[in-house]
């Protein structure tokens, strides 16, 4: 859960952790869901607004069977329980979600210092003309 779920009480993240007795030796893969909104702002406030991932949520835990094929690029996605292991049993999303980072292209340096230059001379153009006018 985001921080300010409970605000304006605390403003910390939150992860709940469900349980579910197997009885035939344990669990083989965990589910994680990175959940951004609870349907209020995360201000003190707490007003609706329209982001809300809970009915999302419920849905998708109700159908946990599908989530076996999710990407860890997703919103949710499973994990064997395995890595978890390997990893110290730490729990923490980020430390099994991939973040995918687009690609930013930047102009060309001297391309951005001509536009800056057009635009003080527009700029100066347009500082005459009003002092033509002042005087």
């Amino acid at each position: 859960m985001p921080s300010g779920v409970f605000k304006p009480y605390t403003g910390v993240s939150t992860a709940i952790l469900l349980f579910t007795k197997t009885g035939i030796g344990g669990t083989d893969k965990v589910w994680f869901y990175d959940m951004q909104a609870d349907g209020l702002s995360l201000d003190d406030k707490r007003e609706e607004i329209e982001e809300n991932d809970i009915p999302d949520i419920i849905e998708r835990y109700n159908n946990i069977e599908k989530e076996n094929d999710r990407k860890r690029t997703d919103k949710s996605f499973m994990v064997d329980v395995e890595e978890i292991r390997e990893n110290g049993y730490d729990l923490s999303i980020n430390r099994y979600k991939e973040i995918v980072y687009d690609k930013v292209e930047y102009e060309d340096p001297k391309a951005i210092i001509e536009k800056i230059r057009k635009l003080e001379d527009e700029i100066q153009t347009g500082l005459n003309e009003i002092d033509k006018l002042v005087k």
